[in-house]
């Protein structure tokens, strides 16, 4: 009890220093906002608030930026080119959320001292057991590791699914357009700019790729390696080979789309096949106790307060 009233008397005290320091080094901010509105009205005094809130925001940006790039430089020279290949692998399978693989090492680095410093600064001093508090400090710096990590897999798993969830039509529509007529590029770069999503943004990437010099089959090769899909990857090399052979795109492309939708009809069907199995655990542990204390319930009142002989 004695360690919490200490703990919050220490943040009454922080809180206090803070707000003399923000007060101290804003006071000629603040007498102005005063006269402005004795003479100009709350309008006045609103616009000059905006601009000083602007003011503040772009130099804690420019903070921000400065000090991210000193560590991006840091940690530049000390990552190897096999971390930093893996790490490439991970953002590529996930989209890329973050520019760089440095960028996302310095992320994980930020976020685990930002989750364990508190427990290091406000709860060791104040705690009696120091190894739990070690080990609760150990514990949030992993946990702070390592949540990017999960964050990227959680990406790369939707991703996959928002990409084989958008192949049938994206294809369809392709196919319609090249039976019309269309090139197969053009019907590409069409129907990207129709469908949204992660398959028309690799698809305008493959066409920027052919653009700047790459040809079909190599910046086709390259997007089967950026969507780690097998569905995707299957199909990507079916195009592959039928633009080598010369056989007609959209023949190639109407077929794949059956087999693309017989391939999501039979992962239901096994999703569906998978349930009974999934639903069993919360049955044992949540369902069946609550149906035994219902039934038995009464009969086990009865036997506790007349026993047996009734």
């Amino acid at each position: 009890m004695l360690d919490i009233l200490l703990l919050f008397l220490l943040a009454g005290f922080m809180t206090s220093v803070l707000a003399a320091l923000m007060f101290t080094i804003f006071k000629k901010q603040l007498a102005y906002n005063e006269r402005v509105n004795m003479y100009f009205g709350e309008a006045g005094a609103t616009i000059k608030e905006d601009s000083l809130g602007e003011r503040k925001d772009g130099r804690i940006r420019q903070l921000i930026d400065i000090y991210w790039n000193k560590g991006t430089q840091a940690l530049n020279k000390r990552i190897s080119k096999v971390e930093r290949k893996k790490l490439d692998t991970l953002l590529k399978d996930a989209g890329y959320p973050f520019k760089s693989a440095i960028d996302f090492r310095l992320f994980q680095i930020v976020l685990s001292a930002g989750m364990s410093l508190p427990f290091f600064f406000f709860i060791l001093p104040l705690s009696d057991n120091k190894m739990l508090t070690w080990l609760m400090i150990i514990t949030m710096a992993f946990l702070g590791f390592r949540l990017p990590v999960f964050y990227l897999g959680k990406k790369k798993t939707a991703r996959i699914k928002a990409i084989n969830k958008a192949m049938p039509d994206y294809f369809d529509t392709v196919n319609l357009l090249l039976e019309a007529g269309m090139g197969l590029d053009l019907a590409l770069a069409e129907v990207s700019q129709k469908i949204k999503g992660p398959l028309a943004d690799e698809f305008f990437q493959t066409l920027e790729d052919m653009k700047l010099g790459k040809s079909r089959r190599e910046a086709f090769y390259e997007l089967r390696k950026r969507v780690p899909s097998d569905s995707f990857q299957s199909v990507i090399t079916s195009l592959i080979q039928a633009d080598q052979l010369g056989i007609g795109m959209a023949k190639v492309l109407g077929n794949l789309t059956i087999r693309i939708r017989e391939q999501r009809r039979e992962a239901a069907r096994e999703q569906a096949m998978k349930a009974p199995v999934k639903m069993l655990f919360p049955m044992v542990f949540f369902i069946f106790p609550s149906i035994f204390i219902v039934i038995l319930g009464p009969l086990v009142i009865y036997l506790v307060t007349k026993g047996l002989g009734g």
